[in-house]
């Protein structure tokens, strides 16, 4: 089999306004972990109106016989696991007709960790983490996810408390199995309100005047940091078929600049 790409690409007008390059992290026989980037959705959901997904598109341009996507190895992709259309991080696939069903089993089984990257703010969040196992339902007509100690299905998520930033904190939280807006839920649910995140916890986003001394600012030119949520699936490692892995991916630029600023300004002290 010839080596995987470095990326594949999409045209303009195919996942959005503008042509799209999405980097390969890792793969093997039967299977490969892509970058996703926000505001991309990986598969088809009831929630998501008809949208362009990465999938589909990738098998439309596998169809027509792109070289790239044949270098991928998977001659008919499905999903094992990857973030929401909001989130940025590790998506994996596996070729349906050959390793598909041993990555499934292996995520079904318990035997992956989930590992979620979020910044948050610190009123109302806990000084340390711990374990958040309150029950989780699809409000399918609201299109959010809630808990429901009557129909909920169990969810475990296990937040930890990192990096304190002025009024900010970085945290992890990590799971063997993510249904759709677990950690969001659970986060809110925990008093972890996540930066940019509108559906759950309505933290706001990180802005300008938070990373500048007082009085540094012109008037008006306040301006938030970032534009989406700033919540990634950071990586998946587990095992399957006896083979261990572990696939990581960078943090986005956004992400990366705010991180940065802020830890400039915590640097400096009150001013």
């Amino acid at each position: 089999m010839d080596s995987p790409p470095k990326a594949i690409g999409f045209p303009a007008g195919m996942l959005g306004e503008i042509a799209l390059r999405v980097p390969v992290l890792a793969g093997g026989p039967g299977w490969v972990a892509l970058d996703k980037p926000a505001d991309v959705a990986l598969e088809d959901h009831p929630w998501q109106d008809g949208a362009p997904t990465l999938l589909g598109c990738l098998r439309s341009q596998l169809d027509a016989g792109k070289p790239e996507m044949a270098r991928l190895g998977l001659a008919e992709p499905a999903a094992v696991v990857g973030p929401e259309p909001e989130l940025s991080g590790v998506a994996i696939l596996a070729d349906r007709a050959g390793s598909l069903a041993a990555w499934r089993e292996a995520l079904g089984s318990g035997a992956f960790e989930l590992g979620y990257e979020m910044l948050a703010r610190t009123d109302d969040a806990p000084e340390e983490g711990g374990l958040c196992d309150l029950p989780l339902r699809h409000d399918e007509t609201r299109r959010r996810t809630t808990v429901s100690h009557r129909n909920g299905k169990q969810s475990e998520t296990r937040f930890a408390a990192g990096e304190r930033l002025g009024d900010w904190r970085l945290w992890t939280a990590t799971c063997s199995l993510a249904r759709r807006d677990q950690v969001q839920a659970h986060a809110a649910e925990c008093g972890i309100r996540i930066a940019g995140e509108l559906r759950y916890g309505r933290a706001g986003r990180v802005t300008l005047s938070e990373t500048v001394a007082h009085g540094r600012l012109n008037k008006g030119g306040d301006r938030p940091l970032h534009r989406g949520v700033l919540l990634r699936l950071a990586w998946v490692a587990g095992t399957v078929g006896g083979q261990a892995f572990r696939v990581e991916s960078p943090q986005p630029d956004e992400f990366a600049v705010t991180l940065r600023r802020l830890r400039a300004r915590t640097r400096q002290g009150p001013v």
